[in-house]
């Protein structure tokens, strides 16, 4: 079975540049990142001291935003269109750019930490992608927490993830910042996600290898390190934590993830291949899979490949 990936897109309508291909993995952020991405980067430039509620309301309006929300899906729906229409299975999850988060009773997200932490807790349970961009689309497959088979493969996801989820990383830092009411409630927010992915583990087919899709990379290889001199995480690791562990825990085959726009290549943990899908309209990898043995046979990057300026 030869398996297509395509990496972060960001409204970028992708190239295929591998042909003869059995199915498809995306690992997410389909939607337009153009207006809204400038929202964010005014939003974070040093000096600014608004909230993001007092940010939207003084300098863009919500009737506004709601408006560039609609435009970045409407772009990520004809991205998803495309890759339907070539009549094979597209398995994916939803990256961060998605709008596919769940709820949260947070309000004022930006009041304190705990706020803070808490609702990326709550977002990050979010079970599917945004129908605006799947409604309709047969050959479109939602793994977010869910398993798909295919050709004697497990096709499952976790999605929406844009940094590591475990307390025990953050714990010297968290400790400091919240008390202990409120780390006993992150704690358990947190369980509640390793659970539901734990589960979805649980109940996959065995017997068959499993393709782990995953929006963010797991964290601590060579595929998650922030390159980016600018950025206050430079030469630090931002994958995922959660992703990582179910990589020790289960051994899937293969681990494909993104949102870690720096890199595009492969790495391994323990005896799982992880794959940094890339970024862009070029950012193709084919995984051509023994399906007789369940051991991959190749992985090809495509050569023509260059690395997309922000």
């Amino acid at each position: 079975m030869r398996i297509l990936v395509i990496g972060d897109l960001h409204g970028r309508m992708p190239k295929i540049h591998f042909k003869q291909f059995d199915c498809i993995v995306c690992v997410g952020d389909f939607s337009w990142d153009g207006e809204i991405g400038e929202i964010y980067k005014s939003l974070f430039k040093k000096g600014n001291k608004s909230s993001y509620e007092e940010y939207i309301d003084k300098y863009v309006g919500k009737r506004n935003l709601r408006r560039m929300e609609k435009e970045s899906l409407a772009r990520g729906r004809k991205i998803l269109e495309y890759l339907n229409s070539f009549g094979k299975p597209v398995f994916i999850v939803p990256g961060n750019w998605d709008q596919s988060y769940g709820e949260t009773r947070i309000k004022d997200i930006e009041k304190t930490n705990y706020n803070y932490l808490k609702a990326f807790y709550d977002w990050w349970l979010g079970d599917k992608t945004n129908p605006a961009l799947t409604k309709g689309l047969k050959n479109i497959k939602d793994c977010q927490y869910k398993n798909h088979k295919f050709s004697g493969v497990n096709f499952l996801g976790y999605g929406l993830v844009s940094a590591y989820e475990s307390l025990n990383i953050r714990k010297k830092k968290i400790k400091k910042q919240v008390n202990e009411e409120e780390y006993e409630k992150l704690r358990r927010a947190y369980g509640r996600i390793h659970s539901k992915l734990d589960n979805v583990f649980k109940s996959r087919d065995k017997k068959m290898p499993t393709m782990f899709i995953t929006h963010n990379v797991p964290y601590n290889t060579k595929l998650d390190v922030i390159k980016d001199k600018a950025s206050s995480a430079h030469n630090k690791h931002a994958g995922s934590s959660l992703a990582r562990e179910m990589c020790i825990r289960y051994k899937p085959l293969v681990c494909v993830g993104g949102h870690i726009h720096e890199h595009f290549g492969k790495d391994r943990i323990g005896k799982t291949v992880v794959i940094n899908a890339g970024f862009g309209k070029d950012a193709n990898t084919l995984i051509d899979l023994n399906e007789e043995t369940g051991k991959i046979r190749k992985i090809e990057f495509y050569k023509g490949y260059k690395k997309v300026k922000k």
